[in-house]
């Protein structure tokens, strides 16, 4: 009697555990951070050099394979050799894109229960800002600066996994590209005064292909 009450002591914690097992993996709210590195292409890629992308993401499972969400991030992109080329003085140019999107994803099944692939639609607000600082080093040339911004929709899609490395955590690994279209030929930018001045952007999209790797947190 005692041997079998042994037995069903055990199979009762196994049944348990799997059960516990099997409920992290359908916890309903995901939260987490990213980091990443992007790459402008075209002629937006003429200026910009590649920098860090930073992410905060909220998602909501809506069942095992659906997913819905939202993200902010905020990019740093530095200046590329297209700026190297005035004799008269040096340029200091940054890139900075901010962005507010919704998502979608969708989750495959795999042969091993904590990998998660995923595929991934994201759409939303980008605010664009260049600043261009111009320092003289000739006689007769005058420091400027230069302040561009303008508002945008865009959209990104992504592919990607999650690993479930415990009860409440999962490393996230993706790669993503964002595409901003629609830019104008000529944009009102700000001289170092604040007054308006018409500034020819040089390109008519960003285009910034990303790896971002960040953790999840499940509630």
């Amino acid at each position: 009697m005692r041997f079998k009450s042994t037995i069903f002591f055990l199979l009762a914690i196994g049944i348990c555990s799997a059960g516990k097992a099997q409920y992290y993996k359908e916890k309903e709210l995901l939260v987490g951070a990213s980091v990443g590195y992007q790459y402008p292409l075209g002629d937006f890629g003429d200026q910009a050099k590649g920098g860090p992308a930073f992410r905060v993401t909220g998602q909501m499972m809506l069942n095992k394979k659906i997913g819905v969400g939202a993200e902010i991030a905020y990019s740093i992109l530095g200046q590329d050799n297209f700026w190297n080329g005035n004799h008269f003085g040096n340029y200091d140019v940054n890139y900075n894109i901010a962005s507010a999107q919704f998502k979608g994803s969708y989750f495959f099944d795999s042969w091993d229960r904590d990998f998660r692939p995923y595929t991934s639609l994201a759409f939303g607000y980008f605010h664009y800002q260049n600043s261009i600082s111009f320092v003289s080093t000739s006689v007769g040339s005058l420091n400027q600066k230069r302040t561009i911004k303008e508002n945008k929709v865009g959209l990104t899609p992504i592919i990607g996994f999650l690993y479930h490395l415990s009860e409440d955590w999962s490393f996230d690994v993706n790669l993503r590209y964002t595409y901003i279209p629609d830019f104008p030929e000529t944009v009102t930018a700000k001289d170092e005064n604040g007054d308006p001045y018409q500034y020819f952007l040089g390109f008519d999209k960003v285009s910034l292909p990303e790896l971002s790797i960040g953790l999840f947190y499940h509630f």
